[in-house]
């Protein structure tokens, strides 16, 4: 008798942060993709993931949205381009639970965000000081 030497698949490479996950890392992050981009609810996207024959809930896609939008950002984050030092702040007020507060950005010489700092004061000095401090 011939021995035969069987070779197992090697497991497939997994994003840790993808551990103990029902669904596939890619449907987790086409659905948070499709979220940021396009800002359709919840329940659409359970619609068109039932296109594609994907059968998942509302509420997972939220949860999805809530643990992993953090985590791309800081991984984004890191191959942002730098700021180089011609960048203006802009100043825009806005209602939080029905009392006033301001949002303040960093705007490059392109128009591109590059920062913001939403406060409840209006200090202009100390988001131009964060933003110093960020944007270099």
């Amino acid at each position: 008798m011939h021995s035969r030497v069987v070779h197992m698949p090697k497991a497939q490479e997994r994003d840790p942060i993808y551990r103990h996950r029902r669904f596939p890392a890619e449907v987790i992050e086409t659905c948070v993709r499709w979220y940021i981009t396009y800002r359709l609810s919840y329940r659409d996207m359970v619609a068109m993931m039932a296109e594609r024959g994907v059968t998942v809930s509302h509420t997972s896609i939220m949860r999805w949205v809530l643990r992993y939008v953090p985590e791309y950002e800081a991984r984004w984050g890191r191959y942002a381009r730098p700021v180089h030092g011609s960048w203006r702040m802009d100043e825009t007020a806005v209602r939080v639970r029905g009392g006033n507060h301001y949002l303040y950005r960093a705007v490059d010489k392109h128009g591109k965000s590059v920062d913001s700092v939403l406060r409840a004061g209006r200090d202009k000095g100390g988001c131009a000081g964060v933003f110093r401090a960020r944007c270099g």
